[in-house]
């Protein structure tokens, strides 16, 4: 197994950062000023009864200690607590300024791109991660994120920052290095409280194990300790809503509204229909904690049971979900103009920067296909792991419904994916041409 294990970890050769360290010192510090400049210019500030505005607010309540509350000052676990938790840090330190939000997101956004920068020599190649990491570092929609009080950009890093510490640890081979691996599962485990979709996270690597030739002991093993570290930091909280909503909720409340969201007689795959609203106001006869417990449980059950009688709608709900989860890359901007009701922008500039938006991620995802045959494969354990991230954030929003602000964390995986065909276009070589045709020289 050990001699399978150095075949199948080639793509971890030791290449050195400082090989292409200029370039990506400059990629860095573009991606930076970027979004620097983005939230010097975007006039934004939460409108009320959104998300934007309920994670600030909660962010402003625990810094005061009022506790993770409700507008009405009632305990809540509607909403993740990742990310306010985080925001209320920096406010507690800094200051509650909409400001200093801003900045963590420019903060964690740049670090975004040095990490899609080391998974992407880790997994694809010093050359392709530098192209990747360019890409991410000029997004439009990531650019625009930093501008508001969401959890896409803080979700963004913790997922990739968890995943990276987990490539880093299959260097050891079978030996494990459970600092890594419980360092990991502490990372997801606050990707986890930011977006319960990451919670699973971790099988993800389990083709990408395989491939490196690690046996199923091995594998368990690296699984235990991360679900340890990962249990150190969802535990507590969920211990908290037992308390305080005296009931068993792992983490949030919203997984019912979401899933019948998703699944019900007028489901169409997105998350702009009124039959989350209609549960979110049921039963009022109840006091709000109440409420909320039983309006998550009711949309648990009531999806379930749709799903399952219905199963010619649910056979084509799940490319209608993919649909609306891919069609756009818009929301960035919208939510920094309050979706309309906060322009900052003229009418040219809007459409300018809408536009804008959307060409590159289609021109991004244009290359993804167009290089298929290069990132394809089932036997380079690194791109199995490329492959594998994509396939299950794709998987979760079939499960529940889709939103094109939903793709965005997603997006540095993507651009990944879109490196192979730009090097090899860029070294004129053809990027649908399979490696080591005569036609194609890949770039490494």
């Amino acid at each position: 197994m050990q001699l399978n294990t150095v075949r199948a970890t080639s793509f971890l050769a030791k290449t050195s950062i400082r090989e292409h360290v200029i370039w990506l010192a400059l990629v860095v510090s573009l991606g930076f000023a970027l979004r620097l400049a983005w939230i010097a210019f975007t006039d934004w500030q939460p409108l009320p009864d959104d998300d934007a505005f309920r994670y600030d607010f909660a962010a402003r309540a625990l810094v005061n200690g009022k506790g993770y509350i409700h507008l009405d000052g009632s305990p809540t676990a509607f909403w993740p607590p990742g990310y306010p938790l985080l925001l209320a840090t920096a406010y507690r330190f800094f200051g509650e300024q909409i400001a200093v939000a801003q900045v963590m997101n420019v903060v964690l956004g740049t670090a975004t791109v040095g990490l899609t920068y080391l998974i992407g020599r880790r997994t694809l190649g010093p050359t392709p991660a530098v192209v990747g990491a360019s890409i991410v570092a000029f997004f439009p929609s990531l650019i625009f994120f930093t501008g508001v009080t969401l959890s896409e950009v803080t979700f963004t890093f913790l997922a990739l920052f968890g995943v990276y510490l987990l490539i880093l640890e299959a260097r050891q081979g079978p030996d494990r290095d459970l600092r890594l691996l419980i360092g990991a599962g502490l990372v997801l485990g606050l990707a986890t409280l930011t977006r319960g979709q990451a919670l699973m996270l971790p099988l993800v690597m389990v083709p990408f194990w395989l491939r490196t030739g690690l046996t199923r002991p091995y594998i368990i093993e690296r699984l235990v300790a991360i679900t340890l570290g990962i249990g150190l930091i969802v535990a507590p909280w969920t211990i908290r809503n037992a308390v305080e909503l005296d009931a068993p909720v792992f983490i949030s409340t919203n997984a019912g509204i979401d899933l019948w969201i998703g699944h019900n007689p007028d489901a169409n795959g997105s998350g702009g229909l009124t039959a989350g609203r209609d549960l979110v106001f049921s039963h009022p006869e109840l006091d709000s904690v109440a409420r909320e417990v039983r309006v998550n449980s009711d949309g648990v059950r009531k999806a379930i049971a749709y799903a399952f009688t219905h199963p010619r709608q649910e056979l084509m709900l799940p490319f209608q979900k993919l649909f609306w989860l891919l069609y756009n890359d818009e929301e960035g901007l919208k939510w920094n103009d309050g979706h309309g009701s906060q322009s900052f922008l003229s009418s040219g500039a809007r459409q300018g920067l809408v536009a804008l938006s959307n060409v590159y991620y289609f021109a991004m995802l244009g290359m993804v296909a167009l290089g298929v045959r290069l990132w394809f494969s089932t036997k380079d354990a690194g791109k199995v792991l490329l492959i594998s991230l994509v396939s299950y954030w794709l998987l979760v929003h079939m499960v529940f419904f889709g939103d094109p602000r939903f793709h965005a964390p997603i997006m540095p995986i993507a651009a990944l994916l879109a490196a192979p065909a730009l090097v090899s276009i860029w070294s004129g070589k053809e990027p649908w041409s399979r490696p080591g045709d005569p036609r194609h020289i890949e770039a490494r």
